[in-house]
């Protein structure tokens, strides 16, 4: 069904002309609304829930095997109360729909020279932090069973993997085994680094969107993503786990950078999943051929046995 139809069988808009204008989509090479068609809607009759404006989000089929789209879509809801993220008018996680405030217009998409500003740095960090009290993400999970899940979808599929694959499994797995073995305690983390899930309002403001990967998790997961993502070398990196976990730690810090390596590595599966399930497009495999480069970068770098002996 046309996203119009998906709508009116949602009960929304059904009476109303509506004009839906599509929103940006890429994967290539930040993974920029690649799981899901977005539409800034209009609609000539105010709907009782969406009003007469809002944001509509449809996951992609292909999303669901990896997406735990109800987990994801309560965990959006929960954002939009508290107002981490825009508030969610309706969800239908059945039908993969999203109908949220719009804020096109009024704001725009992170990029990654933003945070090169330590005050834009500590915006963003409050806002992630910020997610710790939510009651609404219930998924557990780390991203190393992401990873594993995301392996078996690869291989279900005939995703595309290097040849170096085996042994970035191989060199991960002491740092995986340790960090389980010395245990953590969990809390609500949006889970994803990648900047381009940042609006930054007119006002200065931000807010998070698409939580396709929040759970209960490890805090350091986290920041281990946000530093892949903002922070790649350690010099750099140290201020920003300071300001994030309010004070230094070395073998906490090794950690969450071991954490940025296993998250580079299971969107590179993601990617090559993707790839598999919508051929005919470059955008996916672009994406996982980067992610595999900076995860292989991560694992090959002189200092990464002694992170892991770090833990």
């Amino acid at each position: 069904m046309t996203v119009r139809q998906t709508l009116s069988e949602l009960g929304v808009w059904t009476s109303a002309e509506l004009t839906l204008d599509p929103g940006t989509t890429m994967a290539s090479p930040s993974w920029w609304g690649a799981d899901s068609e977005r539409y800034s809607a209009r609609a000539s009759v105010a709907d009782a829930a969406a009003g007469s404006a809002a944001f509509v989000k449809v996951m992609e089929p292909h999303a669901r095997d990896y997406v735990d789209i109800v987990n994801a879509f309560a965990a959006a809801t929960a954002a939009g109360d508290a107002g981490v993220g825009p508030k969610i008018y309706i969800s239908d996680a059945d039908s993969g729909v999203l109908v949220m405030e719009d804020f096109t217009g009024m704001c725009h998409t992170a990029t990654l020279d933003l945070f090169d500003e330590d005050a834009n740095v500590e915006k963003l960090v409050a806002l992630r932090t910020s997610v710790h009290g939510l009651d609404g993400v219930v998924r557990r999970a780390s991203v190393f069973d992401d990873l594993t899940h995301a392996r078996n979808l690869v291989e279900k599929v005939g995703g595309a993997l290097p040849a170096d694959f085996e042994w970035m499994l191989r060199t991960l797995g002491p740092a995986q085994a340790r960090i389980e073995s010395a245990g953590y305690d969990v809390v609500p983390c949006h889970g994803d680094g990648n900047v381009s899930n940042v609006l930054v309002l007119d006002d200065g403001s931000m807010r998070l969107v698409d939580w396709d990967v929040a759970a209960l998790m490890d805090p350091l997961q986290d920041i281990g993503a946000l530093l892949a993502e903002i922070r790649p070398f350690d010099s750099d990196a140290r201020e920003v786990f300071e300001m994030a976990w309010g004070s230094f730690d070395s073998a906490l810090f090794d950690r969450a950078r071991i954490y940025g390596i296993a998250d580079s590595l299971r969107w590179a599966l993601i990617g090559s999943c993707a790839d598999a399930m919508r051929p005919g497009t470059h955008e996916y495999s672009k994406f996982s051929d980067w992610q595999f480069l900076r995860a292989r970068a991560g694992l090959r770098d002189p200092h990464f046995d002694d992170r892991v002996r770090n833990i």
